[in-house]
């Protein structure tokens, strides 16, 4: 639970700020999965617990989905996504 929760504190700053959008789709995938073993965890304990965390795994899996169409549509030259080489040429003036 606490790996869980580590990963989860963890997604927005690589995402968003730290801009690394497949070692964040790796993140949601490895949430996707330690989800699946917390669940029967807390069905064990106490079944309305397990029942309530459905909405936050159907949650992650559509955050997923959606991370993965990010890196699809910001593809990678020479391991820099495209979409940052642009934003640096622009940032620099010598772009568009």
């Amino acid at each position: 639970w606490t790996f869980h929760l580590a990963l989860n504190l963890s997604w927005a700053p690589i995402f968003f700020g730290f801009q690394k959008l497949r070692l964040g789709l790796i993140i949601n995938l490895f949430l996707i999965s330690t989800l699946g073993y917390i669940l029967p965890l807390f069905y064990r304990i106490d079944p309305l617990s397990a029942y309530l965390q459905i909405p936050y795994l159907l949650w992650v899996i559509t955050a997923t989905k959606l991370n993965q169409d990010v890196c699809e549509l910001n593809p990678m030259v020479g391991g820099v996504s495209e979409a940052m080489i642009q934003a640096d040429l622009c940032a620099s003036g010598d772009g568009y």
